[in-house]
């Protein structure tokens, strides 16, 4: 497999934002999203996890979710290899817990979110009111992207 290159697009107090690409000029293979929800995690927060662990004992201080999103399938190397990466921001969290998600959508969504700044923060509005954050990304002005953090 070919070096992954890390962009980060944007960086929020509770949203970081990096475009996965396939070498230094490659096609993108896809967006990470993380999304610090700044509560404890539950076992809602991971499913599959329900009748295995106890409701009572589960847990830790922070949960974060990770978003993939690409515009299609991914292999499983590739798979592997994307959440090996989030997972090198979270190792020196002791008390967070975090998972992934993979989302599709279709390649004409995808190549607007490479071709234009306002598409990319419209496209992730939407997917973070679904996952119940409210925000106006359309309110980060263009010099915000200069700095480290667009807050």
């Amino acid at each position: 497999m070919e070096k992954i290159r890390i962009i980060r697009e944007l960086k929020l107090h509770d949203f970081e934002l990096y475009k996965l690409r396939e070498g230094f000029y490659g096609k993108v293979i896809c967006y990470m999203l993380f999304i610090d929800y700044k509560r404890p995690s539950t076992l809602k927060d991971f499913p599959i996890l329900k009748n295995i662990e106890d409701e009572k004992t589960f847990g830790r201080s922070n949960y974060i979710k990770v978003l993939f999103i690409s515009d299609r399938e991914l292999n499983e190397e590739v798979k592997d290899e994307v959440i090996s990466i989030a997972g090198g921001f979270f190792e020196n969290k002791d008390d967070c817990d975090w998972n992934c998600f993979f989302q599709t959508t279709n390649h004409a969504n995808f190549i607007k979110l490479l071709e234009s700044k306002s598409d990319l923060l419209s496209f992730f509005e939407e997917i973070l009111k679904e996952l119940g954050f409210c925000t106006d990304l359309s309110k980060i002005l263009p010099e915000k992207f200069n700095y480290l953090s667009q807050d």
